[in-house]
């Protein structure tokens, strides 16, 4: 399966929802209770200022959609456009890591180097603009992925803006 990408656009907003809800059902799975899955769609989604400042990207294997994330040089964290908290100030790629941001993928596509693809676009991106580190909110299901991809827990926390409180963890990695 050869995968291909490239930058996302407002015109994709629909098709990108779709294939987080699919990837927030089906691969959390496991990971987390039902009442987690649900309380996690609060914390997770689309950031729209991804796609503005044309660091979203869009995974296609084919014409099939195969997963999407990016990365961000804003101070945000994690969230879509729904999340309370978001701060949209400039990073100092001097000072500040990157942020690997929203990375989903299709749950027919996951595990066939979807995930790999971004990190590896996301952190060619950061690099081309002076940062030397990256740092992620990662969900329990991939955290397996970012550890392979050489980032490392760096705090444990919980987020309960859903409801019920969502196990995450806080990873970061230096930029090779």
């Amino acid at each position: 399966m050869e995968l291909t990408h490239r930058v996302a656009t407002p015109e994709d907003l629909g098709m990108l929802e779709a294939l987080m809800d699919a990837a927030i059902s089906e691969l959390q799975q496991g990971f987390l209770s039902p009442e987690e899955i649900e309380s996690s769609r609060a914390i997770m989604g689309i950031d729209t200022q991804l796609i503005a400042d044309r660091t979203y990207y869009v995974v296609l294997a084919g014409r099939a959609v195969a997963g999407c994330g990016g990365w961000s040089r804003r101070a945000t964290m994690y969230g879509g456009d729904h999340t309370p908290g978001r701060d949209p100030e400039l990073l100092d790629p001097a000072v500040d890591a990157a942020r690997v941001r929203a990375m989903y993928t299709h749950p027919a596509y996951a595990r066939r180097g979807v995930g790999r693809l971004i990190l590896s676009l996301c952190e060619q991106a950061a690099k081309k603009e002076g940062f030397t580190r990256l740092e992620l909110m990662g969900t329990l299901s991939g955290e397996p992925l970012y550890t392979a991809y050489g980032f490392a827990p760096v705090e444990r926390l919980t987020d309960d803006r859903g409801g019920v409180a969502v196990p995450l963890v806080k990873m970061a990695k230096r930029i090779d």
